[in-house]
C-alpha cells in the first residue's frame, strides 16, 4: 500500500509542479487583477477553445506529430513576415504573439506525458497514438504497463512488444477512449476495478493460447468513457 502511495505521488507531483509553476508567473506582480483577467476572458473564450482543442485532436487522430513539424516552421515564418509587412506594433507581438507561442510550446511539451522508458502514457484533452517497448513482462524492466485517457484518447499498439513473463496493464478512461491492440496469441485476462458509464469492447480472432510466455492483466477503471480491446 506505501508503495502504491509513493508511485501516485510521483505520478502527481509533475501535474502539481507545473500547475503552480505556471500560476505563480501569471499571477507575479499584480495578483488579484490577472486572476480577474483571466477568469473574465475565459468566460468568453471557453467554446473557442474547446472548439481549437477538438479540431487539434482530430488532426492528431490522422496525421503523425512530427509531419507537422515543417509545416510549422514555415507558417511561423510566414506569420512574422505577415506582421512586419503590415506594420504590426511591437506591443502585440510582445503581449500578445510571444505568450501565445509559449502556451503553445508548452502544451506541445505536455500532450505527450510519459513515455516507453517509464511504461506510462496520458493523454489528457488530447489524441495519440503508441507503440510499446520492445519487451513487456515480468521478467523485463516493463513488467507494468499504464494508459489513461482523460477527455482524450490513445491508441496502443502492442504487437511489437515480446512477451516475457506476466504483465500488467492499467488502463484508465475518463470521458475517453483507450485502444489497445495484442497479438492474438497472447491470453489476457480483464479486472474491472470500477466502471461507472464505461464500454468495454473485445474483438479480434483467437489462435492457439501461448501460456508459457505469459499473460496480460488488464485493469480497467473508467467513468463515462471506453475501453477497446483488439487482438491482431
Amino acid at each position: 500500500m506505501a508503495r502504491t502511495d509513493r508511485e501516485r505521488g510521483r505520478r502527481a507531483s509533475p501535474w502539481l509542479g507545473l500547475c503552480a509553476l505556471a500560476l505563480g508567473s501569471f499571477a507575479a506582480g499584480d495578483t488579484l487583477h490577472r486572476v480577474r483577467a483571466a477568469v473574465e476572458w475565459a468566460h468568453v473564450w471557453w467554446p473557442w477553445l474547446l472548439l481549437v482543442l477538438a479540431v487539434l485532436n482530430l488532426v492528431r487522430s490522422f496525421v503523425a506529430v512530427s509531419s507537422l513539424i515543417a509545416p510549422g516552421v514555415l507558417a511561423g515564418i510566414a506569420l512574422v513576415g505577415l506582421a512586419h509587412g503590415h506594420a504590426v506594433s511591437g506591443r502585440v507581438l510582445v503581449n500578445v504573439v510571444l505568450p501565445a507561442s509559449v502556451a503553445l510550446v508548452g502544451v506541445a511539451m505536455l500532450l505527450p506525458f510519459g513515455g516507453p522508458e517509464q511504461g506510462r502514457w496520458t493523454r489528457f484533452l488530447a489524441t495519440g497514438r503508441i507503440h510499446g517497448p520492445g519487451a513487456i513482462g515480468e521478467r523485463t524492466r516493463h513488467p507494468r504497463l499504464e494508459l489513461r485517457a482523460v477527455a482524450g484518447e490513445i491508441r496502443a499498439d502492442l504487437t511489437g512488444s515480446a512477451l516475457d513473463g506476466d504483465v500488467t496493464v492499467h488502463i484508465t478512461a475518463v470521458a475517453g477512449h483507450v485502444h489497445l491492440t495484442v497479438p492474438r496469441s497472447w491470453p489476457v485476462t480483464v479486472r474491472t476495478t470500477g466502471m461507472v458509464l464505461t464500454r468495454v469492447t473485445d474483438s479480434g480472432p483467437r489462435d492457439a493460447v501461448d501460456a508459457d510466455s505469459g499473460g496480460v492483466g488488464l485493469h480497467l477503471l473508467g467513468l463515462g468513457g471506453a475501453v477497446s480491446l483488439v487482438r491482431a
